[in-house]
């Protein structure tokens, strides 16, 4: 009868275990899509940045905005992608 007890003792512990794994993981969740929203939250879809810069590109080659303008906006656009300028 003793070795009976050992084995439920060894089976609650696996169970407590797994428990604790499953909510790591379900925090880990948690955490991951929280921080995707706060990332969709925080300024334009790529997509449209690349579409200003776009629109940028063609306003400097019909002339309707000069080379300095282009440049901070160019910066500005850039900045927000996370890329660097060289």
């Amino acid at each position: 009868m003793a070795s009976k007890g050992r084995e439920s003792w060894g089976k609650r512990q696996r169970e407590q275990t797994k428990r604790e794994r499953q909510e790591a993981k379900r925090a880990e969740r948690a955490e991951r899509r929280q921080s995707d929203e706060e990332l969709s939250e925080e300024g334009p879809p790529e997509e449209e940045l690349y579409k200003q810069f776009a629109e940028l590109s063609a306003a400097k080659a019909n002339g309707e905005i000069d080379e300095e303008t282009f440049e901070a906006k160019k910066e500005e656009i850039w900045a927000q992608l996370g890329l660097e300028l060289q």
